[in-house]
């Protein structure tokens, strides 16, 4: 049976489809395909209640549209040390919330980093904030405090306790999927002004009969341009819901609010 739940991290909110018969851990994995997030660095919350069982099946303890709430730690800020000729950029968040960081040419710069992953950019397309792709190495530092960018046989190295570390892939990250909810509404508050003003072309061609009588009626005034408003969002309230017990769960925690909403194809 296949079934959608919610997950909700921060002021984000992803859809996933799923089968009753799928695990956490497959769950976990999706997440993962997502937002770039390991499954063992995912804590997951049902209805206050932590889940950490990632072989219970998702079918025996949701619904429907039930909603889960996604914890990531914070990693501690991290020295960045350029002794590159060069200013060097990285990426700091997931997907679809990043900062892109320029630390300049032999300096140091501290960084408190969103996760225990960031990103070594290497090359950038586009040249229009708001649209530009970032080619990144991504690298994990999790018990590091400083972090080392150093020249290495012609390339930039990400450096550890004197060691040169390895990337873990290599992916794109796009500023188009790199929004904050007040952009979002800017967004759907100037595609709402346009439909608005469409409208009225619509009508005074379907209706200039209204406007001349409307003219004639008023002699003399000036026509009024009417403006775009600001759109205000209110945040949900919190659902908050108690069970006496949940497979799998254990303490429990505060869940986020509801925030932006991505959806998730199945399999």
């Amino acid at each position: 049976m296949t079934m959608e739940i919610s997950v909700v991290e921060g002021t984000d909110r992803t859809e996933y489809s799923f089968e009753s018969s799928d695990t956490l851990l497959m769950l976990k994995e999706k997440i993962e395909i997502e937002e770039d997030i390991k499954p063992q660095s995912q804590t997951l919350f049902f209805r206050g209640y932590w889940i950490s069982d990632d072989d219970i099946l998702l079918g025996d303890f949701l619904e429907n549209k039930d909603e889960l709430t996604l914890s990531l730690p914070t990693a501690a800020p991290k020295q960045f040390v350029n002794n590159v000729p060069d200013n060097v950029s990285i990426i700091n968040g997931n997907k679809h919330k990043f900062t892109n960081h320029l630390i300049p040419k032999r300096k140091k710069v501290t960084i408190k980093l969103k996760s225990d992953t960031f990103g070594l950019v290497y090359h950038c397309e586009g040249v229009t904030p708001g649209k530009r792709k970032y080619q990144v190495e991504r690298f994990i530092v999790k018990d590091a405090e400083s972090i080392d960018l150093e020249t290495i046989d012609g390339e930039t190295k990400v450096c550890v306790d004197g060691f040169a570390v390895e990337p873990t892939d290599i992916t794109v990250y796009d500023e188009r999927r790199s929004k904050t909810k007040m952009e979002l509404l800017k967004d759907w508050s100037q595609i709402g002004g346009h439909i608005g003003r469409f409208a009225n072309g619509i009508a005074a061609l379907i209706y200039p009969v209204a406007g001349m009588i409307s003219s004639a009626l008023a002699p003399g005034t000036a026509d009024i341009e009417t403006g775009e408003e600001d759109v205000v969002a209110e945040e949900a309230p919190d659902r908050i819901a108690q069970e006496d017990s949940i497979p799998g769960g254990t303490s429990p925690e505060e869940s986020a609010s509801e925030g932006n909403t991505r959806v998730v194809d199945s399999h």
